[in-house]
């Protein structure tokens, strides 16, 4: 798990084993109390978190060192809850025995092929998602072993995906995946406003997704965090070094978001917002400018002309 520190969004820090079902099924019963709400607004966070990432990743294109098959999903088990959970999940979600789909992005080739939130995942190119979920050794991950599962296929070929909708006969639908930046943003269950990266993936919490009012806060977040895997920044440094490194994470990010189609002048919104709350400077770390600092520069940073972001 990532070191707690006393920093706001913008402090670098250093996930171990990053994975979206690693830390939501850690966290998720925790952090969330017993509201009977909090599936809901998990789903809510979950869905906008993937839209962010599939815009984000198409953005980002060859420029990433590591790339990935991707069709725009996002799956939810419950074996990543609590047993406790199980009866809720049903209730709330209508989830059961099998992996569902938890989001789907707009526009990309889940949603293209009419995968829809809630569908229940029976099969992945002809492979029972069980099977799946044995083979990879997924234990309580089985959302995370069929994001791999898809990853690890070739771009460009049709992929067909078995569901069921509603307790209704089993359809078989055909993705068309595609082949793009591989770090993916992963939904951390932690109130606290904070964004956070290693060397694989972007980490968001629930507390930054709730802080963010518009999905262009939420992409100026995500855009400087997936900068910093994009120039392969790295731990140490002086502060004049590490403070550089933010500035070009700052640029990047916002020419990413700008290529994914976000609005520039609304996604500094978050950093104006950050700033408001942190007039002393205790939610920034001395590698980063204050966020006044910040908006300035990034509204004299020259509108991105080439699309996806080149490395």
């Amino acid at each position: 798990m990532p070191m707690k520190t006393k920093s706001g969004m913008g402090r670098r820090r250093w996930l171990v084993a990053a994975s979206a079902a690693v830390l939501l099924a850690s966290c998720a019963t925790m952090a969330v109390g017993q509201e009977a709400s909090w599936p809901i607004r998990l789903r809510q966070d979950m869905t906008r978190v993937i839209q962010v990432e599939w815009r984000l990743r198409s953005a980002a294109g060859s420029s990433c060192e590591r790339q990935a098959t991707d069709a725009g999903v996002l799956f939810d088990d419950r074996r990543a809850y609590g047993t406790r959970d199980w009866p809720l999940l049903q209730d709330v979600l209508g989830m059961d025995e099998a992996p569902v789909v938890a989001a789907v992005a707009t526009g990309g080739p889940a949603d293209t092929a009419g995968l829809r939130a809630g569908d229940e995942v029976l099969s992945i190119g002809g492979v029972p998602a069980e099977d799946i979920a044995a083979a990879r050794k997924a234990g309580n991950l089985v959302a995370e072993a069929l994001l791999a599962e898809i990853a690890e296929r070739p771009a460009g070929v049709p992929l067909a995906v078995e569901v069921r909708r509603g307790g209704g006969a089993p359809l078989r639908l055909q993705l068309s995946p595609v082949r793009h930046c591989a770090a993916r943003l992963v939904l951390v269950t932690d109130r606290g406003v904070d964004a956070y990266s290693d060397q694989s993936n972007v980490a968001l919490t629930t507390g930054l997704v709730t802080f963010a009012r518009t999905d262009d806060e939420l992409a100026l977040a995500a855009g400087h965090e997936l900068a910093h895997i994009i120039n392969g920044d790295r731990k140490g440094g002086g502060i004049s070094a590490r403070r550089r490194m933010e500035d070009l994470a700052d640029e990047r990010g916002l020419r990413l978001l700008q290529c994914a189609g976000y609005d520039r002048a609304s996604a500094l919104g978050l950093f104006e917002r950050l700033g408001s709350r942190d007039w002393l400077g205790f939610l920034r770390a001395p590698t980063h400018r204050s966020f006044a600092k910040r908006v300035e520069r990034l509204r004299q940073t020259a509108p991105s002309g080439i699309c996806p972001v080149p490395r």
